[in-house]
């Protein structure tokens, strides 16, 4: 299974900060609490254009974050509780782009590759019923982990998540996620 590349050239060579439109703001290295609150705080300030806009890249943008600080496998050599990842807010003529890269195992690709095939085929109603069906499955399990996080992306956005998976080596993979939200 493949996973959809991001077509956007633009959004694969995020290597410094200029490589984007009008970034909001651009992070590399570790992801705490106090980092995202941080940049929670410039979105409130940037996305001003009405309360729906703001609500959707807010919410994409905070669970981005969360995947990020939760599943990144690469940590912070001086403190082994701090995940490192890449965090991005872009802003063009017509929307906003939420970009996220972090390290994977490689036995993570298939799952995930799966998982973001199934969301990206679904419509409205469908990520909705989905979204009901994991809920009702955690509470079944009593699992702390949702799972949820990608499919609320998907219903908030209203567009695809783009993703790539760019091989590191035998073990590790890096997982880049661009999701638009249109002003």
């Amino acid at each position: 299974m493949e996973i959809k590349l991001i077509d956007t050239e633009q959004l694969l060579e995020y290597g410094s900060e200029d490589t984007f439109t009008q970034p909001v703001f651009f992070f590399k290295g570790n992801i705490t609490h106090l980092t995202i609150a941080k940049m929670k705080n410039m979105i409130d300030k940037k996305v001003k254009q009405n309360h729906q806009l703001h609500h959707k890249v807010k919410g994409i943008f905070l669970e981005l974050a969360q995947n990020v600080m939760s599943y990144s496998v690469e940590y912070n050599d001086l403190d082994g509780e701090e995940r490192v990842g890449l965090l991005v807010l872009d802003e063009t003529e017509d929307a906003f782009i939420i970009i996220t890269r972090n390290s994977i195992l490689q036995e993570q690709v298939d799952t995930l590759s799966k998982q973001f095939q199934k969301i990206n085929s679904l419509d409205e109603e469908a990520l909705f019923a989905l979204k009901a069906q994991i809920t009702k499955e955690n509470l079944t399990k009593k699992t702390k982990r949702a799972g949820i996080g990608l499919v609320q992306v998907a219903i908030l956005s209203k567009h695809e998540i783009l993703t790539q998976l760019q091989v590191i080596d035998k073990q590790l993979a890096y997982l880049t996620i661009a999701v638009r939200v249109s002003k």
